[in-house]
């Protein structure tokens, strides 16, 4: 591929992954040879996405040389290492169908978890903007009208009687300029994201119990993810816990996996390093040892991906449940505190007449 292909090329969604890997996994299980089921996949993509169009030529050119399916992934510049490694040890091991299907899945289910949390943010988004809305409105339109009704009535709002009144437009202004701070900050987090700084937003979130909480069952998800593939690919237990840490971002995590990987070394399984270590909750940890002598691991590993993904909703969804009571009940008492201040001189007055 040529150097300015090269650097046009991004890597591909999880959306995309997903399709690839699904439409080539049925292919292939129909009998299609690789080299022919992307040619067919090439032949199908459209000029607009170029990305996909210049991976296909590329693996397709590859091929034609008898270049192994993976080096032709990798020579693409577009796939994920360890869906080349899991592809490479499934040529290698003949489970190649197999392991097309598990990534499918892996690549869906990442999709998933991020439209999860794409929803989590658009929420306190919306609601941070209606509350903006509302003290915009209150500090030009409803603040202006009753300054004038209290002039036209009592004189001028300086007197010390009205003196709360201009404290409630001060802690209104000062309400609306820390909700306009939370919206830039939560733009500019989501903007890094997508620019490519995710070490940056996760290392500010990770400072907070709950942020810190899931980003660490979500790593623990996709490094169990992988583990399982290459399991499946046939890979060695070793070896699959070597080639799945680098999806592991969160430091105590990837502290956890080199003690086990130390005591694999030294002759232990994955089942019991996993115990001893406490890589998952009791509940999964107890499965692990009594699956592995039964020779069901990829069975329980299965449930345990189940679980976890249960967690990590619920996670997400803790989140955004804090989120927006904490908005909406803020609006409210800053909303109540303004028509008391409103309203008490005005009851002042009207008894004052009578």
């Amino acid at each position: 591929m040529s150097s300015e292909t090269k650097s046009d090329t991004r890597m591909l969604s999880y959306t995309e992954l997903t399709s690839f890997f699904e439409n080539m996994g049925m292919m292939i299980k129909s009998g299609i040879s690789v080299s022919e089921a992307v040619a067919l996949l090439k032949e199908e993509t459209p000029e607009s996405e170029q990305t996909l169009r210049h991976a296909f030529e590329t693996m397709s050119e590859d091929l034609y040389m008898g270049t192994p399916f993976g080096d032709a992934m990798k020579d693409t510049g577009a796939f994920p290492d360890y869906s080349i490694d899991m592809i490479s040890t499934s040529e290698y091991t003949g489970k190649l169908e197999d392991t097309l299907f598990h990534l499918a899945d892996y690549y869906r289910s990442e999709d998933s978890m991020k439209t999860t949390l794409v929803s989590a943010v658009r929420y306190p988004v919306i609601m941070l903007l209606m509350v903006i809305a509302v003290l915009v409105v209150m500090l030009t339109l409803v603040f202006p009208a009753f300054y004038g009704v209290y002039e036209n009535l009592a004189g001028s709002l300086t007197s010390s009687s009205y003196g709360y009144i201009n404290v409630s437009f001060t802690l209104t202004k000062v309400m609306l300029g820390i909700m306009i701070v939370l919206l830039a900050a939560l733009a500019a987090g989501v903007s890094m994201w997508r620019s490519g700084k995710k070490d940056t937003v996760r290392n500010f979130l990770s400072k907070f119990t709950v942020f810190r909480e899931l980003f660490s069952s979500m790593d623990l998800y996709r490094f169990t993810s992988c583990f399982d593939m290459f399991l499946s690919s046939g890979e060695h237990q070793d070896e699959a816990l070597v080639k799945s840490m680098p999806v592991v971002q969160t430091d105590a995590l990837r502290a956890t996996l080199e003690r086990c990987k130390e005591k694999m070394e030294g002759g232990m399984s994955f089942s019991q390093t996993a115990y001893e270590e406490n890589l998952y909750d009791r509940t999964n940890n107890r499965m692990l040892i009594p699956a592995e002598r039964s020779g069901m691991l990829d069975t329980i590993m299965q449930k345990i991906l189940t679980n976890l993904r249960v967690s990590i909703d619920k996670s997400i969804g803790r989140i955004a449940n804090t989120v927006e009571p904490l908005l909406t009940g803020v609006l409210m008492i800053f909303i109540g505190i303004m028509l008391i201040s409103l309203m008490v001189p005005l009851i002042g007055i009207m008894n004052s007449i009578g």
